[in-house]
């Protein structure tokens, strides 16, 4: 029986292997969404209580979105797509120019009374730490870079920003103003 076991250990390896990937596929099913009733946020920041966050913004939202996922960007480090798909970014200051391209330009009376990183006098994103003023939006639930400012981008391709790009609802709109909230 030993025998038998090491010359086919291979095939053992695959079947945990793939029972693996089936029981996490099953689990994705039953516990995710799609991307219509959902916002996503992805930060470039050393850290994220992502459960937590994520219960505090679910708190504030439309009918229409069951969720709220927040993710750090190396959890899609296999699928770098899934990055892209997201509706909310944080990006610290120093790798803003990196990503602004995706990045959709806000109005500014959504957001009365914020600070904005302006590009050729466009606002494009909302700031929600700035070590100077002391700004710390959702102060515990994200790690911030204690040097550098950080602001809050809206990803141009997200469904979720109403009349900004055509989409059916404004729920990431929605989501942002909560996690200013967020103190």
């Amino acid at each position: 029986m030993l025998k038998s076991i090491l010359r086919n250990w291979y095939r053992y390896l695959l079947w945990a292997l793939l029972s693996v990937v089936f029981w996490s596929w099953i689990f994705m099913l039953l516990t995710d969404t799609t991307a219509k009733n959902k916002v996503t946020i992805y930060a470039d920041l050393p850290a994220i209580a992502d459960e937590k966050l994520e219960l505090a913004l679910e708190e504030s939202m439309p009918q229409s979105i069951r969720f709220v996922k927040a993710h750090a960007f190396t959890y899609a480090m296999f699928d770098e797509s899934a990055v892209l798909k997201g509706d909310l970014y944080l990006v610290s200051e120093h790798y803003v120019d990196e990503f602004l391209a995706s990045f959709v330009p806000i109005d500014r009376d959504r957001f009365p009374n914020a600070t904005f990183y302006e590009k050729d006098g466009t606002a494009y994103g909302i700031c929600v730490y700035d070590p100077a003023t002391g700004l710390c939006a959702a102060k515990g639930l994200v790690g911030y870079i204690e040097s550098e400012r950080c602001y809050l981008f809206f990803n141009e391709a997200s469904g979720h920003l109403g009349t900004w790009n055509g989409s059916p609802d404004d729920a990431a709109i929605a989501v942002a103003q909560a996690f200013l909230g967020l103190q």
